[in-house]
């Protein structure tokens, strides 16, 4: 799992060198939506998510997040989750978006049961439609997930 997250986040920097634009707006109007999916690894087992992005602010988005996680039984999390994206402030590149947020849900399985967490994020924006993203957060678990991104 180590060699898997180390040659993706060596794989994010390395093609992030030559990939300069002028404009650091999030690619999300207000009255847009962006679609993120993917799967990776939670503690203890395996995930497969969903979640929308909505532009609150020029620096922050919100939305639900669905998650169907598959351990020696079966957990589903409804979640909601709130994220500050740094491209304004760090003078990102606009086809990346590097963010940081919280998650605050419920756990339905075997026992129902309060989940939190905190995650930092990236993306990578391959045309005006589709992009790549990669996230690592902690909290009720710790999760590790790589993904597509679609905005709408």
């Amino acid at each position: 799992m180590k060699r898997i997250l180390f040659f993706f986040a060596a794989l994010f920097f390395i093609t992030s060198g030559n990939l300069f634009a002028q404009n650091n707006e999030i690619h999300l109007d207000k009255s847009k939506m962006q679609l993120n999916a993917g799967t990776g690894f939670y503690s203890g087992g395996f995930p497969v998510y969903a979640f929308v992005d909505f532009k609150i602010h020029p620096d922050w988005t919100a939305g639900p997040q669905v998650n169907f996680v598959f351990y020696d039984y079966f957990s589903f999390i409804l979640s909601g989750r709130v994220d500050y994206h740094f491209n304004k402030l760090l003078k990102i590149p606009d086809n990346w978006d590097f963010y940081a947020g919280a998650t605050m849900g419920i756990d339905f399985s075997h026992h129902t049961a309060f989940s939190s967490g905190l995650h930092v994020g990236g993306r990578w924006y391959l045309n005006k439609t589709w992009g790549l993203n990669m996230e690592i957060g902690g909290g009720t678990y710790f999760s590790s997930t790589i993904g597509i991104s679609m905005r709408l």
